[in-house]
């Protein structure tokens, strides 16, 4: 009974640490979700609002 009490524990342990993960994660959907859209510079007249997961590509948005 003791070995369940553990694997439970255990178990959620790690899903709360991959929830945290994700949840931090920048991504093109959550850009487009915001208004945004993924370009390596901002060109002018927008500014950018956040990453799309790569650092190169900046989550841009109109101004």
């Amino acid at each position: 009974m003791r070995i369940h009490h553990f694997l439970f524990t255990l178990l959620l342990v790690l899903l709360s640490q991959l929830a945290a993960f994700t949840e931090s994660r920048s991504n093109p959907i959550t850009c487009l979700r915001r208004g945004g859209f993924c370009w390596g510079l901002c060109p002018g007249g927008t500014r950018q609002i956040g990453d799309c997961g790569i650092s190169w590509f900046r989550c841009c948005k109109k101004l």
